[in-house]
């Protein structure tokens, strides 16, 4: 996958900003899941389901940080080969 730092605006093509967007989207929609569930709000769902939303939901933001860590790692590795190269 390839990920750009360019604008949003100025590129199809996903960016870290996307993902960091992403991220914090999900963690709003858990966070709102949580308040509804600690106070037994399940609206049309039972409760086993709102469970299983709030572990895919938090699963699909574990996998979306690990992704931008992974990519910030690697572009820390390549800053350092750059300037030992130099």
């Amino acid at each position: 996958m390839n990920v750009t730092n360019e604008e949003q605006a100025a590129t199809p093509m996903l960016t870290k900003g996307d993902l960091v967007m992403a991220s914090y989207a999900l963690a709003e929609v858990f966070n709102s899941f949580l308040e509804a569930y600690s106070e037994e709000e399940f609206g049309e769902g039972t409760k086993e389901e709102m469970e299983e939303s709030m572990n895919m939901i938090r699963t699909a933001f574990i996998k979306f940080d690990g992704l931008l860590q992974s990519i910030n790692k690697e572009e820390e590795e390549q800053e350092v080969t750059n300037e030992s190269e130099d």
